[in-house]
């Protein structure tokens, strides 16, 4: 009985009520498959059980053979010699009715009594005649009825016991949780995506999930994508609902389920050759069978796996007289009968994106699309196909599929939906040209044209078009709108995209726990759904995270993993933040080779990603080749994008125009710092970012003590203490100022950054103070494990060609300091020469090492 807790409270209470001594009534009713018989036959069991007795009755699919013969059978009463003649019927039968439930209620006693749709009238007038009769005695009466068949005389006695003073209960679908539990007790193991997906559309129905996952296994296709169909005995089960329809009810069922799932009540009427008015009986009939809905956009399938059996039972020639009426055939060669996307092989496809499998699922589409011959079964293909495009990297074409879609008229709701999504992710991610907020602000104005998908979708195209203008409070706001809203809805499969999205905004302004919570919430999402695709993007960001609190490892650990997901299911987008984190560490490590290796190529993809690429490549061209070098790339970067993205650049960029002379410039980027922080006072990260720019260029200890102290940027607020530092030095205040050198060679100590450390030492060495940075640690004495941590990088930057001078300058420490490290290496390594240096170097390389002893590179 999962899922049906409410409903089995109310049947404990009549069984309470029974061993009380008294009685009562519980009406159930619901759609077909919904598992009103099951509840009954659980009721019997446990009463049977308790050892209350038991009167247990259904009505034949076929009906009753004589009128009341379920209530005799139920009561084991054989029809009298001769028979219940018509004259007799009424008031003999009556009696013998009562008299056999009054023999058996000297105790209490359930009569439960099912599928009450099919009684005669006769049956349920001498229900109703006998419920009244034995009002007073300890029986309790448990009865259901489908709502299938709407004109049947159950539904009047229902109506009349209801107001009466009896409870009634309607089955309703069962919820994602439940459906998930039904299908593993069913198959008795976890599911795999494929064949959860498949259990998802059958919208809850019980008798749908319990049948397709039985046939599935009868006939070999549990967990196969590529075959992935609806089993015969599932079909059969449907065959029978739509057979217990009228003939227009029917047709309409019929020609819904050929044109796209869903159909406007005014394009029906035209197709049937009928008005609106006239299609309502028909509608009300189909919707009473459970088998459609009426939503914001018209007819609609309750469920989809209903509509895809339907389709698939409707003879090709039928089918496409359908297509041929309302106009919908992508080209004039009729040659082969156009098929219609079938709900499993759709569902599989998605099942493949969702998992990760995108090139599977890519052939697939591209394989179905070859057969098919209607604009609506394609248009959803090509949706299907946008997806797998957009996560491949593919922005271009991911936007010129779902545009395409878009501009067929007439869509279904469901396909528009789709498109739409597609359409509203890409741009928002791979367009920065204010194309993804018109689309947005398209949906927003249109609501009531829109599901909650497309609706929070839009919010987070605002979100990030907000974010990319530096209004971090609103974009924020619409991040955690567009979070509620996808949460809003059943089930919640892209709420993560959300989330994610919500998190970057929390990085962006240091609010780590409650980023880290939101990815946690995103993570949680994504692999409740068996949706794989994003779980690159969620490490991606982590690493970005763990960065900015100072976690190098975790950090390196994270951008890894996400490479290796991003690399396992081919979604390329995350490649670039998780390389940008990778070079960020080893930047800060003093490994700038690694840095350079890691910035590789200019990336595609997000404008984001491009521009982090671009200040890390001019951070590195400033740590090699001095403040000029890293100025050159500068020069067109967007600032008020950048210093939202990475508010610790504007302090770098002051100091880099202030080391070139260039005041205009910096001035100009602490002016944009300011503004910001000023449009942002909530966010302390911004603040502080701007007050330390601000010290920098004016040389003001006030404003970098205040960006020291407000930043949870580890990394940043010892870049805070060192600059405060050296204004304390340059104003004569020595004790003051090695005190905050001390505080930031603490601090990047701390994280590693072993190449600031190294500055610091060498400006404090300047200054009388020296600082014990040695550690013992047990090594080999030979080999590159016996190398220290800075016997390490001299011999990496020895073996990419720097000249000793270039070392001792990178690494802030003397020539001769480099010739004595290099004499140390030279010896634990065996070798006399910087070529041979080089060449076991290059090996160590291509062996996968890349960290000194230690774990941090030095």
């Amino acid at each position: 009985m999962r899922g049906r807790d409410r409903e089995w409270r109310h049947v404990e209470g009549l069984l309470q009520r029974l061993r009380r001594g008294g009685g009562g009534t519980l009406l159930v009713d619901g759609e077909p498959g919904s598992g009103k018989s099951r509840l009954l036959a659980e009721a019997v069991a446990e009463a049977s059980e308790r050892g209350i007795g038991i009167v247990h009755g259904r009505v034949e699919e076929l009906g009753e053979l004589a009128p009341c013969s379920m209530l005799l059978e139920a009561l084991d009463l054989r029809s009298e010699p001769g028979g219940d003649g018509p004259a007799r019927f009424g008031p003999l039968v009556l009696e013998r009715l009562r008299v056999g439930l009054e023999r058996l209620a000297t105790g209490p006693v359930l009569a439960a009594l099912d599928d009450l749709q099919r009684a005669d009238p006769a049956t349920l007038r001498m229900l109703h005649t006998l419920h009244d009769l034995l009002a007073n005695r300890p029986i309790g009466w448990l009865m259901s009825r489908s709502t299938a068949p709407i004109a049947c005389r159950a539904v009047s006695l229902f109506d009349i016991l209801e107001r009466e003073g009896a409870d009634r209960v309607t089955l309703a679908p069962l919820s994602p949780d439940a459906v998930a539990a039904l299908t593993a007790d069913t198959l008795g193991r976890s599911p795999d995506p494929v064949t959860r997906a498949l259990a998802a559309t059958a919208g809850g129905n019980p008798l749908l999930i319990t049948e397709l996952l039985a046939g599935l296994r009868e006939e070999g296709l549990l967990g196969d994508a590529a075959r992935a169909r609806a089993p015969g005995r599932l079909r059969i089960v449907v065959r029978g609902w739509i057979d217990t329809l009228s003939a227009k009810p029917r047709s309409l069922v019929e020609m819904i389920a050929v044109l796209g799932r869903s159909l406007s009540l005014e394009h029906a009427a035209s197709l049937l050759d009928t008005t609106p008015a006239a299609l309502l009986p028909g509608t009300e009939e189909a919707t009473a069978a459970g088998i459609l809905i009426v939503t914001e956009h018209g007819l609609a399938f309750r469920h989809e796996l209903v509509a895809d059996i339907v389709a698939a039972g409707i003879p090709p020639s039928v089918r496409q007289t359908l297509l041929d009426q309302s106009g919908v055939l992508m080209s004039s060669e009729r040659a082969s009968p156009a098929r219609l996307l079938t709900g499993p092989a759709a569902t599989a496809i998605d099942a493949a994106i969702a998992s990760g499998r995108l090139h599977e699922a890519e052939e697939m589409v591209r394989g179905r699309l070859a057969e098919h011959g209607s604009v609506y079964g394609s248009a959803e293909l090509r949706c299907l196909l946008a997806d797998t495009m957009y996560l491949t990297g593919r922005g271009d074409e991911a936007i010129h599929e779902a545009e395409t879609v878009l501009a067929v008229p007439g869509l279904p709701g469901h396909v528009r939906e789709r498109a739409t999504l597609v359409q509203l992710y890409a741009t928002t991610r791979l367009r920065d040209d204010g194309t993804a907020r018109a689309h947005a602000q398209e949906v927003i104005d249109g609501k009531d044209r829109y599901g909650p998908a497309a609706r929070s979708a839009a919010l987070v195209a605002l979100a990030t078009a907000e974010r990319h203008e530096g209004r971090l409070s609103g974009a924020l706001a619409l991040a955690e709108s567009a979070c509620r809203l996808a949460g809003a809805g059943s089930p919640k499969e892209r709420r993560y995209e959300a989330c994610l999205i919500a998190a970057g905004v929390l990085v962006d302004v240091h609010r780590l726990e409650e980023a880290r919570a939101m990815l946690r919430q995103a993570r949680k999402d994504m692999f409740g759904q068996g949706h794989l695709a994003w779980a690159a993007d969620a490490s991606a960001l982590e690493a970005r995270l763990e960065l900015l609190a100072g976690r190098f490892d975790d950090a390196v650990t994270e951008a890894r993993r996400a490479l290796d997901l991003a690399g396992a299911l081919n979604t390329p987008l995350s490649i670039a933040a998780a390389c940008a984190v990778l070079a960020a560490v080893a930047l800060r490590r003093g490994d700038l080779q690694g840095a350079a290796h890691h910035l590789g190529e200019q990336p595609g993809g997000a404008a984001e990603a491009r521009l982090r690429h671009a200040l890390l490549a001019a951070q590195v061209a400033e740590a090699r080749d001095g403040p000029r070098s890293g100025m050159s790339l500068l020069a067109d970067l967007p600032r008020p994008l950048l210093l939202t993205i990475e508010p610790a650049a504007g302090p770098w960029m002051a100091r880099v125009a202030l080391g070139t002379d260039d005041r205009a410039a910096a001035e100009s980027v602490v002016a944009a710092a300011e503004a910001l922080g000023g449009a942002n006072h909530e966010f302390p990260a911004l603040g502080a970012a701007a007050a330390h720019a601000r010290g920098l260029l004016d040389g003001d200890c006030d404003a970098l003590a205040l960006a020291a102290g407000r930043t949870e940027d580890v990394w940043a607020r010892a870049s805070a203490e060192e600059d405060l530092g050296r204004v304390l030095a340059a104003a004569g205040q020595r004790v003051e100022a090695a005190e905050s050198l001390g505080c930031a060679l603490g601090a990047y100590d701390d994280i590693g950054s072993v190449r600031d450390a190294a500055r610091i030492r060498r400006r404090l060495r300047g200054m009388g103070v020296r600082h014990r940075h040695w550690s013992y640690a047990e090594r080999p004495v030979s080999g590159w494990d016996s190398l220290t941590e800075t016997e390490h990088t001299v011999s990496l930057l020895a073996a990419d060609g720097w000249t000793n001078p270039q070392i001792a300058e990178q690494m802030f420490i003397s020539v001769h300091t480099v010739a004595f490290h290099l004499r140390q290496v030279f010896r634990k390594l065996s070798i006399r020469s910087r070529v041979e240096l080089a060449r076991l170097a290059a090996e160590q390389r291509r062996d996968g090492f890349d960290q000194p002893p230690g774990g941090r590179r030095a």
